[in-house]
């Protein structure tokens, strides 16, 4: 192993390991009194800098590193099981970053990192960008012709730091048109809804109605509770009978 002095390794970068590594060996170059170019050395540099999460990803790895290249294997192991995979990259290029505080051109530059290894037709970059734009922003680009997707999050950049309150006017104006939105939707649902328990009210004293106008004007009939022990066992061939005892016609004998 080489006789080194230390370095100052960067700490490591989940999102973008590639990057990592190659802040990395920018660090080796830079390394007094000379690079480091030995392969254990750097190896043992970047095994104690990897974050947990990356640490367990390749830990069959570190466990045995082998005897041969061990740090090219390691940073070879790291990018392919911690970086994004290429549908990853793709998917969340799709799905489009948030402008948020940004500026236009470092929105761009985020996707353009990210277009990058999929050959990305710079057409469809420059859609893809314009989806992450304000309105107004939008409508001024679109006349603009020819126009490529750098030079519009150049001129975005432009657009926005004359026009930053109507941005933020516009923004404020679609915000509050989503909400208007989703309160009537609300408003219709909860009629309905009332609607609906006032015809299952409705449809419940009909059937109460009903029910009490078949047996309106029936006597009750007895039950076993109601007879006593004779005109339970023998009805109206009974003898005898005990009070209390609601059958009909009883002698009204006592046992």
């Amino acid at each position: 192993m080489e006789d080194i002095s230390a370095v100052k390794i960067p700490a490591f970068v989940s999102s973008d390991p590639a990057l990592w590594f190659g802040m990395l060996e920018s660090t080796f170059e830079l390394a007094i009194p000379k690079p480091i170019t030995d392969e254990r050395t750097k190896y043992n540099y970047c095994v104690a800098h990897l974050s947990p999460d990356a640490a367990m990803a390749v830990r069959d790895v570190i466990l045995s590193p082998g005897s041969t290249n061990p740090y090219s294997k390691l940073k070879e192991e790291v990018i392919a099981r911690c970086g994004e995979s290429k549908s990853q990259e793709i998917r969340r290029l799709l799905a489009g970053e948030q402008l948020g505080d940004r500026k236009p051109s470092e929105l761009f530059r985020v996707m353009q990192r990210r277009s990058e290894s999929h050959n990305v037709a710079d057409s469809l970059l420059l859609e893809l960008f314009l989806q992450q734009l304000p309105p107004n922003v939008q409508s001024i680009l679109a006349s603009i012709q020819p126009l490529t997707a750098q030079k519009a999050s150049e001129v975005a950049d432009r657009i926005l730091e004359v026009t930053p309150a109507q941005v933020s006017a516009a923004s404020k104006y679609s915000s509050a048109n989503s909400d208007n939105c989703s309160e009537s939707e609300l408003l219709k649902e909860l009629k309905f809804l009332r609607q609906e328990v006032k015809e299952l009210r409705r449809s419940r004293s009909f059937s109460r109605n009903r029910f009490n106008s078949r047996n309106r004007g029936k006597s009750p009939k007895p039950t076993a509770s109601n007879l006593c022990w004779y005109h339970y066992k023998f009805a109206e061939k009974a003898r005898k009978c005990i009070q209390p005892c609601s059958f009909q016609g009883n002698l009204n004998g006592q046992e």
